[in-house]
């Protein structure tokens, strides 16, 4: 992180607008504050990602917590064809008084320039492809893609692509969870048990209905849980010798059901 930070402060008086990608299933804990010091005069836009897994009752919500005065918000499925022109859209109009300067300065053609930001995994590469209109950047779903910087040229701006950026350590540990639940992290990282319980006490607070989905109940009791982890495995007729309940198989089973969960969001 400390490294990627440098590359980014570096670039900084290149930059006219700063492009923060964030996943709506957890938009505030996927805000690296870090960002806020490296250029806080210059215009954000904050694209809000992936609309299309989280919970639509909480975004306008989310949409009110990131639109301030001198920045932009625009919440985004990144699959969909207009995703592209909200995101255009709303550089243009955040980037047309730095155009005008130019302007008057006698610059038929201004040169803006726009960097991308995020923590990994929260679409910062899909953006640049859709906006480019060409596979620029790689794209996978997982931490760790992008590499290192690069430039893409856009219509009518270049966009600095960075690579997913992390911070140090957490305020809390339920923003590592959080991050590890929608990929941002990577989950083998994680001791397997101390992630279940930690999944399983958040989605117990946030969406009680999904646990009782599966014929368990929410709670955020350990003990409970543990009671909760072997009934799912005998419901699911998942034993191992002797009759026991195969607890390795229903906690990662548990991991990929909440990593592919949609209708949630988490902040």
């Amino acid at each position: 992180m400390a490294k990627a930070l440098r590359q980014i402060k570096e670039k900084e008086s290149l930059i006219d607008l700063f492009i923060v990608v964030l996943d709506a299933r957890a938009p505030i804990s996927t805000y690296n504050e870090e960002f806020d010091a490296i250029s806080p005069n210059k215009p954000r836009l904050f694209v809000i990602t992936k609309t299309d897994l989280a919970d639509k009752s909480k975004l306008k919500d989310v949409e009110s917590r990131f639109n301030h005065d001198s920045d932009g918000v625009v919440l985004v499925d990144l699959k969909k064809s207009d995703a592209k022109k909200k995101i255009q859209a709303m550089a243009d109009k955040l980037l047309e008084p730095k155009k005008q300067k130019d302007l008057k300065a006698g610059l038929i053609k201004p040169r803006l320039r726009a960097i991308v930001i995020g923590v990994p995994n929260s679409g910062k590469s899909t953006m640049i492809n859709a906006l480019s209109e060409k596979r620029s950047a790689k794209v996978g779903n997982m931490p760790g893609v992008t590499k290192g910087q690069q430039w893409v040229n856009a219509k009518g701006i270049q966009l600095l692509d960075t690579p997913g950026i992390l911070w140090p350590k957490f305020e809390d540990e339920l923003t590592g969870i959080k991050l590890a639940i929608i990929g941002s992290i990577k989950t083998d990282i994680i001791p397997a048990q101390e992630l279940f319980y930690a999944s399983y006490k958040l989605l117990s607070k946030y969406y009680p209905n999904k646990i009782k989905e599966l014929g368990i109940e929410p709670t955020n009791v350990e003990n409970e849980i543990y009671s909760n982890l072997i009934k799912l495995c005998k419901d699911k007729g998942w034993l191992i010798a002797g009759g026991k309940p195969d607890l390795k198989k229903g906690m990662t089973w548990f991991k990929n059901y909440v990593r592919d969960m949609k209708g949630v969001t988490y902040d």
